[in-house]
């Protein structure tokens, strides 16, 4: 992609990389760096006119809310929880996509 000076990157992440909620703290931490290294990675092959996108899609139910754990170590079950139904919410209606030009991302 370098020698030729085109290309496109796509990256598949999450919402979380942005917006976190509760009980997904280590989900959240990768899924920022994973948004970081690309953001980074976007500012490096802007010289070689090469594109990288990072599509982070909203809430999706998974059996990582199974498997998640509360603050005392005991299993979060995936039980939803009226005090996360905000953060569900918000969420779930939020679709990002970045591209070379942070400022023209759109939601």
């Amino acid at each position: 992609m370098i020698k030729r000076r085109q290309g496109h990157i796509v990256a598949v992440s999450s919402i979380q990389g942005k917006i976190s909620i509760p009980f997904r703290s280590a989900y959240a931490a990768s899924k920022h760096a994973t948004q970081a290294f690309f953001d980074c990675l976007r500012a490096e092959m802007e010289q070689y006119e090469i594109e990288v996108t990072v599509i982070s899609p909203g809430y999706i139910h998974t059996n990582l809310s199974v498997n998640a754990i509360t603050a005392d170590g005991s299993r979060y079950g995936g039980k939803l929880s009226t005090s996360l139904l905000p953060w569900k919410r918000r969420v779930s209606l939020v679709f990002t996509v970045e591209t070379v030009n942070p400022g023209n991302s759109w939601y």
